[in-house]
């Protein structure tokens, strides 16, 4: 562990957790990439552990990454196509990193043509996805000429379907004696079409320092998901009623209802006065609440179950005492607006704005006037049936158990749960330690008492 290394752990009071990285691409690559791993591994002085999630066909990437998705903290892919395709299929869960195609890589795949084409020339070549910056300084730096180099670089997922004909157009032509493609598919059209070809890969070089970020965006979501963050509630009565019994109900009934929306999550409450009271839980906790900072945490739900006016304020820091402070100055921006928004800060940014989600009478029991969508109604009571709980269990389910008590695929099933979730009839937990390593399967506690 370097100085620096030694010195923010000690500020920050405690060590870096483990992390689980998860390696995806062709099967080749990934073998090169999880060798390379297990050096990481050796020279890391943190729990390190790498999951292999190797393909033969790119068509199979989502179905490689979805199997390792809740056990993994980041993930590495094998260049920024598959990058690209994960990011805009919006299936990419965890910070992600690729393999840098550089000049290095560059050189290698040349040095390898040299000693395995015969009669190659390579000033003749064609070149896909790098940049033809990096493909001059490579040349320059090896004294070749690149008069007759032709290169497309990589312009985004739909500039791929181009390559393969771009290459055999230039051989078929006589303008080149070898293509150098970083593609697997892009090599295998154009070696069943008899055109000689190289894939350029990464140097192991380059797989380490792509490891090694990995490793360090995976353990800055760890401890941020850790982080602690306090949500301050103040209730805001509307003058119409006074008296300290009065106040002494509203207090208690707001206590209760905080505690039932807040044990869903996993956080405690604690009573500041009759009409403050402070919510303590995890950045990650918080992001689940807010649906990453996009609605209010409790603050639809508390304002139609009380009846009056109820203010929202979450902080963050890098101390609870920091935490407790920017949520306190919060819930006073809350309070100035009427209650009509939640707010946040963190101490850095600047304040964000969170409004009451969709649904604000989520936590008020189903009767037969709610609009709950028949479809839904009989999901839940599937699973609920299916799951047998003894009498005054909660109901606890997660993606593969609902897909196979509905005998669907996983991906039907985290539809169905989210289907669940957004009629509010399923609550997604707070992810339990993993003693394993890696990140826990995300559960959900079915909101059965709904249906009574």
């Amino acid at each position: 562990m370097t100085e620096e290394a030694q010195q923010a752990e000690q500020v920050s009071g405690e060590r870096l957790p483990s992390v689980t990285v998860g390696l995806f691409g062709p099967r080749r690559l990934v073998k090169t990439m999880s060798e390379v791993g297990q050096e990481v591994v050796e020279r890391s002085v943190h729990g390190v552990r790498f999951l292999t999630g190797g393909y033969d066909d790119l068509s199979e990437a989502e179905e490689r990454y979805l199997r390792l998705r809740d056990r993994i903290d980041a993930a590495v892919f094998p260049g920024p196509w598959a990058f690209d395709l994960a990011t805009t299929g919006h299936w990419l869960t965890v910070p992600s990193t690729h393999l840098p195609l550089t000049g290095a890589a560059l050189y290698a795949a040349l040095l390898r043509a040299s000693l395995t084409i015969k009669d190659v020339d390579l000033t003749r070549v064609s070149i896909d996805s790098l940049s033809l910056a990096d493909v001059s300084e490579a040349y320059s730096e090896i004294g070749l000429d690149t008069a007759q180099v032709y290169d497309v670089p990589y312009e985004g997922p739909e500039s791929v379907a181009g390559f393969a004909a771009f290459h055999r157009e230039k051989w078929e032509r006589q303008h080149t004696t070898v293509a150098l493609t970083t593609i697997l598919s892009v090599e295998r059209e154009l070696r069943a079409d008899g055109v000689p070809v190289l894939r350029i890969a990464p140097t192991r070089s380059s797989v380490r320092d792509a490891l090694e970020t990995a490793v360090l965006l995976g353990q800055g979501t760890r401890m941020g998901a850790h982080q602690l963050a306090m949500i301050a509630v103040q209730v805001i009565p509307s003058g119409a009623e006074s008296g300290d019994y009065w106040q002494q109900e509203l207090a208690l009934s707001t206590h209760q209802k905080l505690l039932s929306e807040a044990r869903q999550v996993g956080a405690s409450v604690t009573r500041r006065s009759d009409t403050l009271f402070l919510v303590t839980t995890t950045y990650g906790a918080l992001l689940r609440l807010t649906e990453q900072f996009a609605v209010a945490p409790f603050l639809g739900a508390l304002t139609a179950q009380l009846g009056v006016p109820v203010a929202v304020g979450a902080g963050t820091g890098q101390t609870a005492r920091a935490a407790e402070a920017n949520a306190l100055m919060a819930v006073e921006d809350s309070v100035a607006a009427g209650g009509k928004v939640a707010v946040y800060l963190d101490g850095s940014s600047d304040r964000v704005d969170l409004e009451p989600g969709p649904a604000t009478t989520d936590s008020a029991p189903v009767d037969g006037t709610s609009p709950i969508d028949q479809r839904v109604l009989e999901i839940v009571t599937s699973i609920a049936s299916a799951m047998s709980p003894a009498p005054g269990r909660q109901v606890v389910v997660d993606v593969e158990s609902v897909a196979a008590i509905m005998q669907v695929t996983q991906r039907t099933g985290r539809r169905m749960l989210k289907e669940l979730v957004e009629a509010g009839l399923a609550w997604p937990l707070p992810p339990a330690r993993s003693t394993a390593g890696g990140r826990p399967r995300q559960q959900f506690r079915l909101l059965t008492e709904k249906l009574d």
